[in-house]
Protein backbone atom coordinates (compact mmCIF):
# COMPACT_ATOMS: atom_id res chain seq x y z
CA UNK A 1 0.00 0.00 0.00
CA UNK A 2 1.38 3.06 -1.24
CA UNK A 3 2.06 6.08 1.84
CA UNK A 4 -0.71 8.44 -0.68
CA UNK A 5 -2.74 5.83 -0.77
CA UNK A 6 -6.30 6.93 0.63
CA UNK A 7 -6.50 4.02 3.01
CA UNK A 8 -3.83 6.21 5.36
CA UNK A 9 -6.55 9.06 5.69
CA UNK A 10 -9.57 7.26 6.68
CA UNK A 11 -11.25 8.52 9.53
CA UNK A 12 -11.32 5.54 10.99
CA UNK A 13 -10.10 1.70 10.70
CA UNK A 14 -11.81 0.18 8.44
CA UNK A 15 -11.85 -3.46 7.16
CA UNK A 16 -11.91 -3.68 2.80
CA UNK A 17 -13.22 -6.76 0.82
CA UNK A 18 -12.47 -7.68 -2.37
CA UNK A 19 -14.20 -10.75 -2.89
CA UNK A 20 -12.86 -12.59 -5.40
CA UNK A 21 -15.02 -13.29 -8.36
CA UNK A 22 -16.29 -16.61 -10.01
CA UNK A 23 -14.60 -18.36 -13.04
CA UNK A 24 -16.95 -18.14 -16.33
CA UNK A 25 -17.42 -22.07 -16.21
CA UNK A 26 -18.62 -21.71 -12.60
CA UNK A 27 -21.66 -19.83 -13.94
CA UNK A 28 -24.48 -21.93 -14.98
CA UNK A 29 -27.37 -19.82 -14.12
CA UNK A 30 -29.99 -20.08 -16.69
CA UNK A 31 -32.21 -16.63 -15.67
CA UNK A 32 -31.39 -15.79 -19.25
CA UNK A 33 -33.60 -18.06 -20.80
CA UNK A 34 -37.65 -18.03 -20.70
CA UNK A 35 -40.16 -20.47 -22.21
CA UNK A 36 -43.35 -19.80 -23.84
CA UNK A 37 -46.57 -20.72 -21.75
CA UNK A 38 -49.18 -20.73 -24.99
CA UNK A 39 -52.85 -21.77 -24.87
CA UNK A 40 -55.26 -21.15 -27.79
CA UNK A 41 -58.40 -19.53 -27.18
CA UNK A 42 -60.36 -22.96 -28.18
CA UNK A 43 -58.50 -24.67 -25.33
CA UNK A 44 -59.52 -21.70 -22.93
CA UNK A 45 -62.73 -21.85 -24.23
CA UNK A 46 -64.47 -24.43 -26.18
CA UNK A 47 -68.34 -23.04 -25.22
CA UNK A 48 -69.43 -19.48 -24.81
CA UNK A 49 -68.97 -18.69 -21.29
CA UNK A 50 -67.10 -22.25 -20.20
CA UNK A 51 -63.72 -21.18 -19.27
CA UNK A 52 -60.80 -24.07 -18.51
CA UNK A 53 -57.79 -21.81 -17.03
CA UNK A 54 -56.51 -24.38 -14.43
CA UNK A 55 -53.86 -25.82 -17.07
CA UNK A 56 -52.37 -22.17 -17.36
CA UNK A 57 -51.91 -22.70 -13.40
CA UNK A 58 -50.07 -25.89 -14.17
CA UNK A 59 -47.90 -24.74 -16.85
CA UNK A 60 -45.85 -22.03 -14.39
CA UNK A 61 -45.38 -24.49 -12.09
CA UNK A 62 -42.89 -26.14 -14.67
CA UNK A 63 -41.77 -23.55 -17.31
CA UNK A 64 -38.25 -21.49 -16.49
CA UNK A 65 -39.39 -17.66 -16.69
CA UNK A 66 -42.77 -18.16 -18.60
CA UNK A 67 -43.90 -15.97 -21.08
CA UNK A 68 -47.81 -16.27 -21.54
CA UNK A 69 -49.18 -15.92 -24.82
CA UNK A 70 -52.56 -16.28 -26.10
CA UNK A 71 -53.18 -17.50 -29.07
CA UNK A 72 -56.34 -16.48 -30.99
CA UNK A 73 -57.68 -19.64 -32.80
CA UNK A 74 -61.81 -19.13 -33.32
CA UNK A 75 -63.66 -21.99 -31.29
CA UNK A 76 -66.08 -23.15 -32.94
CA UNK A 77 -68.82 -20.95 -31.69
CA UNK A 78 -68.01 -17.55 -32.57
CA UNK A 79 -69.68 -16.21 -35.41
CA UNK A 80 -69.55 -12.14 -35.20
CA UNK A 81 -67.69 -9.70 -33.65
CA UNK A 82 -64.48 -12.13 -33.05
CA UNK A 83 -62.24 -9.31 -31.90
CA UNK A 84 -64.90 -8.34 -28.69
CA UNK A 85 -65.02 -12.02 -27.53
CA UNK A 86 -61.45 -12.49 -28.28
CA UNK A 87 -60.90 -9.17 -25.91
CA UNK A 88 -63.39 -10.89 -23.21
CA UNK A 89 -61.13 -14.00 -22.70
CA UNK A 90 -58.55 -12.08 -22.35
CA UNK A 91 -60.19 -10.06 -19.46
CA UNK A 92 -61.12 -13.03 -17.75
CA UNK A 93 -57.53 -14.80 -18.11
CA UNK A 94 -56.36 -11.21 -16.68
CA UNK A 95 -57.87 -11.28 -13.21
CA UNK A 96 -57.59 -15.22 -13.31
CA UNK A 97 -53.85 -14.73 -13.22
CA UNK A 98 -52.44 -10.90 -12.82
CA UNK A 99 -51.39 -11.31 -9.00
CA UNK A 100 -48.98 -14.90 -10.29
CA UNK A 101 -45.74 -13.64 -9.55
CA UNK A 102 -44.17 -16.93 -11.35
CA UNK A 103 -45.15 -15.10 -14.56
CA UNK A 104 -42.40 -13.33 -16.51
CA UNK A 105 -44.53 -11.59 -19.18
CA UNK A 106 -47.39 -11.18 -21.45
CA UNK A 107 -47.52 -11.11 -25.00
CA UNK A 108 -50.05 -8.59 -26.27
CA UNK A 109 -51.20 -11.07 -28.65
CA UNK A 110 -54.52 -10.29 -30.59
CA UNK A 111 -56.95 -11.49 -33.81
CA UNK A 112 -57.70 -7.91 -35.33
CA UNK A 113 -54.99 -5.75 -33.81
CA UNK A 114 -58.05 -3.81 -32.23
CA UNK A 115 -58.03 -1.21 -29.40
CA UNK A 116 -61.08 -3.46 -27.50
CA UNK A 117 -58.36 -6.32 -27.53
CA UNK A 118 -55.24 -4.16 -26.35
CA UNK A 119 -57.38 -2.85 -23.74
CA UNK A 120 -58.28 -5.46 -22.59
CA UNK A 121 -54.56 -6.46 -21.94
CA UNK A 122 -53.57 -3.17 -20.28
CA UNK A 123 -57.03 -3.29 -17.79
CA UNK A 124 -56.53 -7.02 -17.05
CA UNK A 125 -52.77 -7.40 -16.54
CA UNK A 126 -52.23 -4.54 -14.15
CA UNK A 127 -49.44 -5.74 -12.40
CA UNK A 128 -48.07 -7.95 -15.28
CA UNK A 129 -45.20 -6.82 -17.61
CA UNK A 130 -46.60 -6.36 -21.04
CA UNK A 131 -44.82 -7.08 -23.92
CA UNK A 132 -45.20 -5.53 -27.39
CA UNK A 133 -44.08 -6.43 -30.86
CA UNK A 134 -41.50 -4.48 -32.02
CA UNK A 135 -42.25 -4.01 -35.48
CA UNK A 136 -45.78 -2.97 -34.18
CA UNK A 137 -46.10 0.40 -34.33
CA UNK A 138 -49.62 0.95 -33.87
CA UNK A 139 -49.82 -0.98 -30.87
CA UNK A 140 -46.60 1.09 -29.71
CA UNK A 141 -48.41 4.36 -30.14
CA UNK A 142 -51.04 3.23 -28.79
CA UNK A 143 -49.56 1.76 -25.24
CA UNK A 144 -48.16 5.65 -24.92
CA UNK A 145 -51.25 7.63 -25.76
CA UNK A 146 -52.20 5.48 -22.67
CA UNK A 147 -49.21 6.49 -20.72
CA UNK A 148 -48.75 2.29 -20.12
CA UNK A 149 -45.79 0.80 -19.82
CA UNK A 150 -44.07 -1.75 -21.74
CA UNK A 151 -41.26 -4.43 -22.92
CA UNK A 152 -40.42 -5.49 -26.23
CA UNK A 153 -40.68 -8.51 -27.87
CA UNK A 154 -37.98 -8.75 -30.66
CA UNK A 155 -38.42 -10.83 -33.06
CA UNK A 156 -34.84 -11.51 -34.59
CA UNK A 157 -32.96 -13.38 -37.45
CA UNK A 158 -29.69 -12.88 -39.02
CA UNK A 159 -32.07 -11.84 -42.13
CA UNK A 160 -34.04 -9.22 -40.35
CA UNK A 161 -31.58 -8.16 -37.42
CA UNK A 162 -31.11 -4.20 -39.37
CA UNK A 163 -34.87 -4.36 -39.44
CA UNK A 164 -35.14 -4.47 -35.64
CA UNK A 165 -32.55 -2.12 -35.21
CA UNK A 166 -34.34 0.50 -37.78
CA UNK A 167 -37.66 -0.02 -35.46
CA UNK A 168 -35.81 0.38 -32.15
CA UNK A 169 -34.72 4.29 -34.02
CA UNK A 170 -37.75 4.53 -35.62
CA UNK A 171 -40.40 4.58 -32.65
CA UNK A 172 -37.49 5.72 -30.08
CA UNK A 173 -37.46 2.88 -27.72
CA UNK A 174 -33.53 2.58 -26.79
CA UNK A 175 -34.45 3.27 -23.31
CA UNK A 176 -37.26 0.98 -22.81
CA UNK A 177 -34.79 -1.30 -21.40
CA UNK A 178 -34.12 1.36 -18.15
CA UNK A 179 -37.72 0.33 -17.20
CA UNK A 180 -39.01 -2.56 -18.83
CA UNK A 181 -36.99 -5.70 -20.18
CA UNK A 182 -36.65 -6.64 -23.95
CA UNK A 183 -36.86 -10.12 -24.69
CA UNK A 184 -35.16 -11.93 -27.65
CA UNK A 185 -37.11 -14.30 -30.17
CA UNK A 186 -34.45 -16.08 -31.95
CA UNK A 187 -36.13 -17.15 -35.22
CA UNK A 188 -32.80 -19.09 -36.65
CA UNK A 189 -32.39 -22.58 -35.47
CA UNK A 190 -29.30 -20.84 -33.64
CA UNK A 191 -28.23 -17.65 -32.46
CA UNK A 192 -25.70 -15.94 -35.55
CA UNK A 193 -23.33 -12.86 -34.66
CA UNK A 194 -25.31 -10.42 -35.69
CA UNK A 195 -28.39 -11.71 -33.12
CA UNK A 196 -25.83 -11.74 -30.56
CA UNK A 197 -24.65 -8.39 -30.70
CA UNK A 198 -27.18 -6.93 -31.19
CA UNK A 199 -28.88 -8.50 -28.37
CA UNK A 200 -26.50 -7.04 -25.76
CA UNK A 201 -26.63 -3.42 -27.29
CA UNK A 202 -30.33 -3.52 -26.90
CA UNK A 203 -29.99 -4.66 -23.24
CA UNK A 204 -32.20 -8.15 -23.77
CA UNK A 205 -32.46 -9.62 -20.59
CA UNK A 206 -34.23 -13.26 -22.15
CA UNK A 207 -34.12 -15.39 -25.11
CA UNK A 208 -35.47 -18.61 -25.93
CA UNK A 209 -31.85 -19.57 -26.75
CA UNK A 210 -29.01 -19.52 -23.41
CA UNK A 211 -26.45 -16.84 -24.86
CA UNK A 212 -25.67 -15.54 -21.88
CA UNK A 213 -28.22 -12.76 -21.24
CA UNK A 214 -29.32 -11.29 -18.30
CA UNK A 215 -28.15 -9.72 -14.87
CA UNK A 216 -24.85 -10.14 -13.59
CA UNK A 217 -24.00 -9.19 -10.35
CA UNK A 218 -20.78 -9.15 -8.74
CA UNK A 219 -19.54 -7.46 -5.22
CA UNK A 220 -15.96 -5.57 -6.09
CA UNK A 221 -15.68 -4.62 -2.79
CA UNK A 222 -17.13 -3.36 0.64
CA UNK A 223 -16.09 -1.35 3.54
CA UNK A 224 -16.76 -1.16 6.93
CA UNK A 225 -15.56 -0.52 10.30
CA UNK A 226 -13.22 -2.90 12.28
CA UNK A 227 -14.92 -1.78 15.58
CA UNK A 228 -18.70 -0.88 16.16
CA UNK A 229 -21.05 0.63 18.71
CA UNK A 230 -23.94 -2.02 19.95
CA UNK A 231 -26.93 0.09 19.64
CA UNK A 232 -24.41 2.62 17.44
CA UNK A 233 -23.85 3.41 13.71
CA UNK A 234 -22.46 1.12 11.42
CA UNK A 235 -21.79 2.61 7.87
CA UNK A 236 -20.97 0.23 4.90
CA UNK A 237 -19.63 1.26 1.56
CA UNK A 238 -20.46 -1.19 -1.16
CA UNK A 239 -19.39 -1.25 -5.16
CA UNK A 240 -21.26 -3.76 -6.74
CA UNK A 241 -21.40 -4.13 -10.99
CA UNK A 242 -23.75 -5.64 -13.26
CA UNK A 243 -21.81 -7.19 -15.95
CA UNK A 244 -24.69 -8.44 -17.37
CA UNK A 245 -26.74 -7.55 -20.50
CA UNK A 246 -29.47 -6.10 -18.21
CA UNK A 247 -30.56 -4.26 -15.52
CA UNK A 248 -32.82 -6.99 -12.59
CA UNK A 249 -36.77 -6.23 -12.97
CA UNK A 250 -37.52 -7.37 -10.05
CA UNK A 251 -37.98 -5.69 -6.94
CA UNK A 252 -35.33 -6.27 -4.44
CA UNK A 253 -33.69 -5.52 -1.66
CA UNK A 254 -29.75 -5.57 0.02
CA UNK A 255 -29.33 -7.25 3.63
CA UNK A 256 -27.18 -7.45 5.49
CA UNK A 257 -26.15 -10.01 8.46
CA UNK A 258 -24.72 -10.29 12.12
CA UNK A 259 -24.03 -13.25 13.06
CA UNK A 260 -22.41 -15.06 16.26
CA UNK A 261 -22.92 -18.36 17.16
CA UNK A 262 -26.71 -19.23 17.24
CA UNK A 263 -27.67 -15.76 17.53
CA UNK A 264 -28.11 -13.53 13.91
CA UNK A 265 -29.18 -10.07 13.38
CA UNK A 266 -30.88 -8.99 9.80
CA UNK A 267 -30.69 -5.77 8.88
CA UNK A 268 -32.33 -4.14 5.36
CA UNK A 269 -30.90 -1.69 3.80
CA UNK A 270 -32.37 1.37 1.98
CA UNK A 271 -30.75 1.29 -1.34
CA UNK A 272 -32.29 2.56 -4.17
CA UNK A 273 -31.87 -1.17 -6.10
CA UNK A 274 -34.93 -0.40 -8.37
CA UNK A 275 -32.71 2.45 -10.00
CA UNK A 276 -29.84 0.04 -10.55
CA UNK A 277 -28.81 -0.62 -14.46
CA UNK A 278 -25.97 -2.03 -15.69
CA UNK A 279 -21.89 -1.10 -14.77
CA UNK A 280 -20.75 0.30 -11.59
CA UNK A 281 -23.21 0.51 -8.38
CA UNK A 282 -22.28 1.96 -5.67
CA UNK A 283 -23.89 2.67 -2.44
CA UNK A 284 -23.10 3.86 0.60
CA UNK A 285 -25.48 3.94 4.15
CA UNK A 286 -25.11 4.14 8.09
CA UNK A 287 -27.03 1.18 9.42
CA UNK A 288 -28.58 2.08 13.20
CA UNK A 289 -27.68 -0.96 14.90
CA UNK A 290 -29.66 -2.67 17.79
CA UNK A 291 -28.84 -3.38 21.44
CA UNK A 292 -26.33 -6.63 21.16
CA UNK A 293 -23.69 -8.30 23.34
CA UNK A 294 -20.73 -7.46 22.75
CA UNK A 295 -18.31 -9.86 20.88
CA UNK A 296 -16.76 -10.80 17.08
CA UNK A 297 -19.58 -11.29 14.44
CA UNK A 298 -19.46 -12.40 11.30
CA UNK A 299 -20.82 -10.06 8.47
CA UNK A 300 -22.79 -11.17 5.48
CA UNK A 301 -24.42 -9.76 2.61
CA UNK A 302 -27.40 -10.87 0.68
CA UNK A 303 -29.77 -9.64 -2.02
CA UNK A 304 -33.26 -10.99 -1.83
CA UNK A 305 -36.46 -10.89 -3.74
CA UNK A 306 -39.69 -10.11 -2.41
CA UNK A 307 -40.59 -13.61 -2.16
CA UNK A 308 -37.26 -14.45 0.04
CA UNK A 309 -35.47 -16.55 -2.22
CA UNK A 310 -31.98 -14.41 -3.42
CA UNK A 311 -29.86 -13.37 -5.99
CA UNK A 312 -26.77 -15.25 -6.80
CA UNK A 313 -23.76 -13.30 -6.72
CA UNK A 314 -20.47 -13.58 -9.00
CA UNK A 315 -18.11 -14.25 -6.01
CA UNK A 316 -16.74 -17.03 -4.40
CA UNK A 317 -17.21 -16.23 -0.95
CA UNK A 318 -19.30 -18.95 1.16
CA UNK A 319 -23.11 -18.63 0.95
CA UNK A 320 -25.96 -19.93 3.71
CA UNK A 321 -29.04 -19.13 2.54
CA UNK A 322 -28.65 -16.40 0.73
CA UNK A 323 -26.26 -14.55 2.18
CA UNK A 324 -22.49 -14.39 1.76
CA UNK A 325 -19.76 -14.20 3.94
CA UNK A 326 -17.49 -11.23 4.01
CA UNK A 327 -15.36 -10.80 7.37
CA UNK A 328 -15.49 -10.03 10.85
CA UNK A 329 -16.81 -7.21 12.78
CA UNK A 330 -16.49 -6.52 16.73
CA UNK A 331 -19.02 -4.98 18.65
CA UNK A 332 -18.50 -3.01 22.62
CA UNK A 333 -20.46 -1.65 24.30
CA UNK A 334 -19.64 2.09 24.16
CA UNK A 335 -21.38 5.31 26.14
CA UNK A 336 -21.24 7.47 22.72
CA UNK A 337 -21.57 6.23 19.05
CA UNK A 338 -18.18 7.65 17.60
CA UNK A 339 -19.37 6.42 14.29
CA UNK A 340 -22.91 8.51 13.97
CA UNK A 341 -21.39 11.90 12.55
CA UNK A 342 -18.40 10.29 10.41
CA UNK A 343 -19.39 11.13 7.25
CA UNK A 344 -20.59 14.45 7.67
CA UNK A 345 -17.19 16.53 6.86
CA UNK A 346 -15.37 14.20 4.86
CA UNK A 347 -16.12 11.95 1.55
CA UNK A 348 -15.30 8.36 2.45
CA UNK A 349 -14.86 7.66 -1.57
CA UNK A 350 -13.33 11.18 -2.50
CA UNK A 351 -9.93 12.17 -3.48
CA UNK A 352 -7.75 13.78 -1.38
CA UNK A 353 -4.97 15.41 -3.17
CA UNK A 354 -1.84 16.85 -1.15
CA UNK A 355 -1.73 20.03 -2.37
CA UNK A 356 -4.17 22.43 -4.56
CA UNK A 357 -3.04 21.94 -8.43
CA UNK A 358 -1.33 24.76 -9.71
CA UNK A 359 -2.52 26.87 -12.40
CA UNK A 360 -0.50 26.21 -16.09
CA UNK A 361 2.35 29.17 -16.65
CA UNK A 362 1.66 30.95 -19.55
CA UNK A 363 3.54 30.70 -22.86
Amino acid sequence: MSRYSLENYEKYKTVKIRPEPLSPKSDVSNHGLFEYVAFSWKELEPDRGEYRLEGIQEALNTANNPVLVLTPDLPGWVKDDADDCFAALVRKVGSYIDADRRLAAVVISTLADSKEEWNAYIDSFETQTLLADLQNDKLIRHLRERSHGFGLLVKCSEENWIECCEAFARNHLQKVWKSYPVVLHVTDDACGPHSRREAYRWHATLSNVNIGLGYNLTLRRLTYPETVSSRGSLPLRFWFVNTGSSRIYRKFQLWVQLKQGEVSYELPLLGGTDSWLTGDLVHNEMIPLQDMPAGKYTLSVGLFFEDRSYIPLNIRNQQQDGYYEMGTIQVEITDEDPLMNIWDSYDPEGYYPLEDPKLPEAD
